[in-house]
């Protein structure tokens, strides 16, 4: 009897253990439930910053116009093109020029040009290869070299030039073409002003020409 019991009792035990059990994982599965609910209504709002802009200035108040007569007009200064130069706008739009008393001489350089003022107008002026025979040069005179040049080390220096030589023989320089050295250019007019050709003729009289000449300096 006794047995029996005992029996019952470890019986009764795990009964109440097995309802303990399930009672605990029913609710544990119940509040699993709520829980995934519960995020479920939860909702992620991002954060949004507003901006409040800044309202614009008032606009300026409007411009009286004035009364202008019919023959008022609007002068503006011209800047960079003289003195006291204005241009009036009107109806009849007129340009006021400033008096000039004196005007300054413009400077040229005629380092490279010789003023030629001994030819005569009664003479013709051929070029060359229209005359009976090309001019060649009767006389001249050796021109030594500026020191400056020799440096350079060059034996043979071949200018050319323009000439007008007249009409008894006697060469002006109209333009330096190529001086190849600048200090060359004073050597040139030096040895022109040495020099004498042949009269040019056309048909057996004595004219002017133009004759694009080659002067080359040896120096040894």
């Amino acid at each position: 009897m006794r047995t029996s019991l005992i029996t019952k009792l470890r019986a009764i035990f795990i009964g109440s253990t097995a309802v303990l059990l399930v009672s605990t994982l029913f609710m544990g599965m119940h509040l699993m439930k709520a829980a995934v609910d519960e995020q479920k209504e939860l909702v992620i709002r991002p954060k949004v910053d507003v901006a409040l802009l800044t309202p614009p200035p008032p606009p300026p108040p409007p411009l009286k116009s004035a009364n202008k007569s019919a023959n008022e007009s609007t002068t503006i200064d011209i800047m960079g093109l003289g003195s006291n130069l204005q241009v009036k706008y009107s109806k009849n739009p007129t340009m006021a020029i400033p008096k000039v008393e004196s005007l300054d001489v413009p400077q040229l350089d005629l380092s490279e040009f010789q003023v030629i003022d001994t030819f005569s107008t009664s003479v013709p002026m051929l070029k060359v290869e229209h005359l009976d025979n090309v001019p060649k040069v009767i006389s001249q005179k050796y021109i030594k070299p500026p020191k400056s040049v020799r440096k350079y080390g060059n034996n043979r220096i071949a200018t050319k030039v323009k000439l007008i030589i007249d009409q008894t023989g006697k060469p002006y320089i109209s333009k330096i073409i190529d001086p190849v050295y600048p200090e060359m250019i004073k050597i040139i007019k030096l040895w022109v002003q040495q020099a004498k050709f042949e009269i040019p003729k056309k048909e057996g009289k004595p004219v002017q020409a133009v004759y694009f000449y080659g002067i080359n300096f040896n120096y040894g």
